[in-house]
């Protein structure tokens, strides 16, 4: 026979064939085994067969067998083997040793034969003939696997759950009536229980679905048990239909879901068995550690011994009621932190007997509210009397005799009185700064106490805005010239006119102005009004540019603060409330305007007043 013929004889044998090496490596792979296993040629030649195919509790057979075909030189008998994608097929193997010439064993000729749909109808007469009554007989769907997961039997009742014949069933995969999104992983469920069969609930804790043949899905509780026969172990599944338990559940679960407080249900026995996803996340444990246990888990240590004592109470008379009314409670999360809760308890009749609903509500943020409004208001009382003691204290009477140190000092420095020497000349220049820098803090404050209580008297007038900047310019002039800084006046021609407090509108440029002539060592100081349009509406802005050191970034945002000093080192010798700014902006929104700035260290600061004219 010819190469080539020997080559076609074996790829067109209908079974799949396969040469097998004395190490147990597959040397050849027809085309039958890719159809009946699924694995191709190059992915099986070179591979273990025990690994590729065999499953494990075969391979003590598989190698009895090897050991039997040397000895008698054929083995033929019937067993089971795993396909690529998991999937068991029964099988009629046949296998023959294939000698040398030399007498030595050179590979192994195995022929396998699928005759999964044969064991299906033998293995389907036998459990007929034993069960049919018997599964007739129950309220269920009653589906009956083998080994390889093919349907040997199902009664009627699972023939009206599914849709399907009884004749379209038997031989399929059981999975035939599982959505495809399950299928997969279930070939792997399906294997391990044939490792470990036992009578037990499908899926504990998971949802299982069913799949008709119209395409409709539905909810399902699935109960396994092995049953051994003649033919091996098969799975018996009795098969439920809970859409409308799954309705009614899912309702009440959706009414505690959409609860804003966290749920809890409590037995007799003061297990929880159902908690909403607020209660998981008030304490902290999942869903599957709160159920069933105890609700004291949920109490903080010290009040355990009393609840229990409480609860009996409470289903010895059940009604609506808010727990421990008129006592600080508290829940206990599962990190051991404590937290205030208020409780409200409601009965829960149901068929399975009587519950309690829990609906706890944790009140921290209440609680530190109106902890912080009662530190508020003791504050706001205490910020009262301070007020009253500072408008009795810094009152005209007091300001006074300050005033009449000033002037006596300014008489004394005039020579008035007769002549001075240097020494005294000296003492009494740093008498009348302080007092003066005194008298200014004492206008600042009183001015600040007054626009905090709204107590600012404003007299709107036609005011001449060119003439408050030349009165600001001659006051401050001398200040500036005593720094040799350039300081220049720009005003408007005609001069601009708004209706404004003159008062107020001065303060703001003094100390704009003021606080310009202060920080600048060198270079110019430049005071200019201009009338701008923006967005349709005319504006006056009152700008103060300088030239000194600037304003870092990270100083910028507190600029405005009352008592806000930056803490620059050629700062630092400067006089000042650090309030100046502070007032100038409460001042600008009183006239219904606002203070901007520009600053860049190194190069200087402009403030600029902005005030509508209409």
């Amino acid at each position: 026979m010819t190469p080539d013929l020997t080559e076609r004889l074996w790829e067109q044998n209908p079974d799949a064939l396969m040469a097998v090496a004395p190490d147990g490596t597959i040397l050849h792979w027809n085309l039958a085994a890719e159809a009946i296993f699924g694995f191709s040629r190059a992915e099986a030649v070179g591979q273990p067969m025990l690994e590729l195919i065999v499953p494990k509790d075969c391979f003590n057979e598989e190698a009895r067998t090897q050991a039997e075909a040397l000895q008698r030189g054929l083995t033929v008998y019937e067993s089971v083997r795993r396909c690529k994608n998991g999937t068991l097929v029964h099988v009629s193997v046949s296998t023959k040793a294939v000698l040398d010439a030399d007498g030595q064993l050179e590979y192994f000729l195995s022929n396998k034969k699928d005759v999964t749909h044969l064991k299906v109808l033998r293995d389907a007469k036998l459990v007929e003939a034993r069960f049919h009554d018997l599964l007739e007989s129950t309220p269920d769907a009653i589906v009956m696997v083998n080994v390889t997961g093919r349907i040997v039997l199902v009664n009627s009742q699972a023939e009206k759950m599914f849709g399907h014949q009884r004749a379209e069933l038997l031989g399929q995969p059981v999975e035939i009536l599982l959505p495809t999104r399950f299928r997969t992983a279930h070939l792997a469920h399906r294997g391990g229980y044939f490792e470990q069969p036992r009578t037990r609930t499908m899926g504990a804790g998971l949802e299982l679905y069913g799949l008709r043949k119209d395409g409709d899905e539905f909810p399902v509780e699935i109960s396994l048990s092995p049953l051994k026969t003649e033919e091996g172990t098969m799975v018996m599944s009795a098969i439920r239909n809970i859409s409308d338990r799954k309705k009614a559940d899912q309702k009440f679960k959706d009414l505690l879901e959409s609860a804003p407080d966290a749920m809890v249900i409590v037995n007799r026995e003061g297990r929880m068995v159902l908690v909403n996803s607020q209660a998981v996340q008030l304490f902290g444990w999942s869903r599957d550690e709160l159920l069933g246990q105890k609700i004291e888990i949920l109490v903080p240590e010290r009040f355990r011994g009393k609840h229990p004592e409480h609860r009996t109470g409470f289903f010895s008379q059940p009604r609506a009621r808010s727990m421990g009314a008129g006592l600080e409670l508290f829940g206990l999360r599962k990190d051991g932190g404590e937290f205030p809760v208020e409780i409200s308890l409601s009965p829960l009749e149901t068929e399975e007997g009587l519950f309690v609903s829990s609906a706890i509500r944790d009140v921290t943020e209440r609680k530190r509210f109106e902890q912080t409004l009662r530190d508020k208001n003791i504050e706001l009382e205490n910020a009262a009397l301070a007020k009253d003691r500072f408008f009795a204290s810094m009152s005209h009477e007091q300001r006074t005799p300050l005033n009449a140190i000033l002037g006596f000092t300014g008489t004394l420095l005039m020579k008035l009185p007769g002549p001075l020497n240097a020494e005294q000349d000296k003492q009494l220049l740093i008498v009348q700064k302080g007092a003066r820098h005194l008298l200014s803090l004492i206008n600042d404050m009183l001015d600040l106490a007054k626009l905090g209580a709204n107590k600012l008297d404003l007299t709107t007038e036609r005011v001449d805005c060119n003439s408050v900047l030349e009165d600001v310019a001659s006051t401050l002039r001398p200040d500036a010239e005593k720094k040799n800084l350039n300081f220049v006046v720009v005003l408007p021609d005609p001069p601009a006119m708004l209706h404004t407090d003159r008062r107020a509108l001065s303060q703001i440029i003094i100390n704009l102005t003021g606080n310009a002539i202060k920080f600048t060592e060198q270079g110019s100081v430049q005071l200019r009004l201009q009338r701008l349009v923006v967005a349709g509406r005319n504006m006056l802005a009152f700008s103060v540019e300088d030239t000194g050191p600037g304003i870092a970034q990270q100083d910028q945002p507190r600029l405005f603060e009352a008592f806000s000093r930056i803490e620059a080192a050629d700062r630092r010798k400067l006089e000042g409330s650090g309030l100046g700014l502070h007032l100038s902006r409460k001042l600008a929104e009183q006239l219904g305007g606002r203070i901007t700035f520009n600053s860049v260290i190194g190069t200087g600061s402009t403030f600029t007043l902005e005030l509508w004219e209409d």
